[in-house]
């Protein structure tokens, strides 16, 4: 019975085939596909090449010995992706085995069964208990009698790198002269280094008869699936077995989308003027048809996998936002792929802003600055990399909200850093007590947050040039609250209501995504975020539990956890340089003593 062999054709005619062996080998993977996804992928595989389909692709459907379900969807395959690829049934050396594999696919056209057959004596051993040269005897009645049944007939040499070569040659040649389409050389083992998977298929193309159309069937134990078969394609192998995601046998194979992405896309270099393709491969179908895969058999895709990687065509550090093709192989958009900025840890100011746009945003420099400090912080809070625009949308909405509230003199509790609770603030300390609930000309803190207010400030200070300087150190550096001495009648008007007793209370710490908050609100005064009777705040959360619903909430985080927070300690100063300690709090509390922590200051 005469049978065309599309794949025989295109091999012969130097065009490329793809052996697919996700829905078979796969399932050594500790993966299974249903029958519904099976078809469904040879399907979109095959329209790969448009009508050319089944020219370029066999579609290894299943192995029907291993249960009804089996059978059944290697039959299903057969029968509802006809005209889309040439399908597959995967079969033993037994008679039984290949009739079954047969019936898999029989009366369907271009429908192929592969034998697996031992090529080694240590294999055949294993498997069927005889001489190599046995089993590879025994193989050509099976290649008739699948003729017989009207289906193409392949035979794969299983561990054919411990073989005898002079074995497979001669097996090779008989085996196609008895009908056999293609001869499949598998390295069972996932045990060839490159070159040595060179020379073999180099000495075996050399060797055969014109006839004969050499498969690979290359594992990737060692991580040289890819290489090897490209070293096969080179030594004149058309047909090459693959796998989506690379999901096989042990560490699997060489990755289907690989594979086709470096064929089609480096062919020149590969290969020379090779003609591979009767229709070329659509490569924008690849990155979608791998995320069905990987949804289907549980293998996810992740941000390294290359060319169907949810990393590919993303950007997020500064020079490659610039200059992306620099920094690429290839232009994504072969793949259909629009490059990306992603927002991390990474990102520059460049990048930030890019993505605000996209978000719809217009940040001003001050800012840019403040979100690129919150993204930088907040992706280690999260131990999370990338920053959705969502969520950087929500904080420049949270730090424009509290800088309105400042402006319109309401008390907001903002973060602090590390190891330092939240604090409120306001443009009033009676706006601050009352949001504590206390008496509303109790003392509060003032915080001056930037160095021309400072240096009004510092004007008014009972203290020599170089103590200034120190105690500026201290507020910034250290992040303390200090008790500063006045000099009577010097003291600005906005900074009266802070003084008692010809001193000062001055706080800090700034966190400095809050800056773009306090710039321009004016002087502020600032006390824990805690109602009286209770402990400062830890978080937002715990603020937004403590205080009354009209005081505003910046919802931000440092990066670091809530718990093992505190006020800051609280210094007095005096000229030349004089500390006295006056309260305990974040600052000192892993020092022995008080004492013990301000020499730690001056030694500092």
């Amino acid at each position: 019975m005469e049978l065309r062999d599309l794949v025989r054709e295109s091999a012969l005619g130097g065009r490329l085939v793809l052996w697919e062996e996700s829905a078979r080998d796969g399932a050594q993977g500790k993966t299974l596909m249903s029958a519904d996804f099976r078809v469904h992928l040879a399907r979109e595989q095959g329209l790969l090449f448009g009508d050319d389909g089944p020219r370029h692709v066999v579609f290894a459907a299943g192995f029907p010995a291993v249960c009804q379900e089996e059978f059944a969807a290697t039959r299903r395959v057969a029968l509802e992706a006809e005209g889309f690829v040439s399908p597959a049934a995967v079969c033993r050396g037994t008679l039984k085995d290949v009739q079954q594999a047969c019936e898999a696919v029989r009366g369907v056209p271009h429908a192929r069964v592969m034998i697996v057959v031992p090529s080694s004596d240590e294999m055949a051993d294993a498997m069927v208990h005889q001489p190599a040269v046995k089993a590879l005897d025994d193989a050509a009645p099976l290649v008739l009698a699948a003729r017989a049944n009207g289906v193409i007939a392949d035979v794969c040499f299983a561990d054919a790198p411990r073989a005898d070569v002079d074995e497979l040659v001669r097996a090779a040649n008989e085996l196609t002269a008895v009908g056999a389409g293609v001869i499949v050389i598998a390295d069972t083992t996932g045990d060839l280094l490159t070159e040595c998977c060179a020379e073999l298929f180099e000495k075996l193309a050399g060797r055969v008869a014109d006839e004969v159309v050499l498969a690979s069937h290359l594992h990737n134990d060692l991580g040289l699936g890819l290489a090897n078969t490209l070293a096969a394609v080179r030594a004149g192998v058309r047909v090459v077995s693959s796998s989506w995601l690379g999901v096989a046998e042990r560490s699997g194979m060489v990755a289907t989308e690989q594979l086709l992405f470096l064929v089609s896309q480096r062919a020149d270099e590969l290969l020379g003027e090779a003609d591979l393709w009767h229709t070329s491969p659509d490569l924008t179908r690849l990155p979608a048809i791998a995320r069905q895969v990987s949804a289907e058999i549980g293998l996810p895709l992740t941000v390294t996998t290359p060319i169907v990687g949810t990393g590919v065509g993303t950007i997020s550090t500064g020079t490659p936002f610039v200059r992306p093709e620099t920094f690429q192989p290839y232009d994504p958009a072969v793949l259909g792929i629009e490059p990306t900025v992603v927002l991390t840890h990474l990102a520059s100011a460049r990048v930030l802003r890019a993505v605000a746009e996209r978000a719809g945003l217009d940040l001003d420099r001050a800012e840019t600055a403040a979100a690129l400090a919150w993204v930088k912080a907040e992706a280690f809070r999260r131990n999370e990399a990338v920053i959705p625009d969502g969520d950087l949308a929500g904080f420049v909405g949270r730090l424009r909200a509290a800088a309105e509230a400042l402006r319109a003199g309401e008390a907001v509790v903002l973060p602090n850093p590390f190891p330092l609770t939240s604090v409120v603030a306001a443009t009033a300390p009676d706006v601050v007590n009352t949001a504590k609930g206390r008496p509303a000309d109790q003392a509060v803190a003032l915080w001056l947050a930037d160095d021309e207010r400072w240096a009004e400030f510092a004007e008014a200070l009972d203290l020599d040039g170089p103590t200034r300087e120190f105690a500026r150190d201290l507020l910034v550096r250290e992040r303390l609250t200090l008790l500063l001495p006045l000099v009577p009648g010097r003291v600005p008007d906005w900074a009266r209501q802070a003084t008692r007793d010809d001193h000062a209370l001055v706080f800090g710490a700034c966190w400095s995504p809050l800056l773009p908050v306090l710039a321009g609100v004016g002087p502020l005064h600032v006390s824990s975020a805690n109602r009286t009777g209770s402990s400062p705040a830890a978080s937002a959360a715990e603020a937004r539990a403590m205080f009354a619903a009209e005081v505003h909430v910046l919802d931000a985080a440092d990066g670091a956890p809530a718990a093992g927070r505190a006020a800051t300690t609280t210094l007095r100063v005096s000229r030349d340089h004089g500390l006295v300690h006056t309260r305990s709090g974040a600052q000192d509390r892993e020092h022995a003593s008080p004492d013990a922590y301000i020499e730690h200051l001056r030694t500092r």
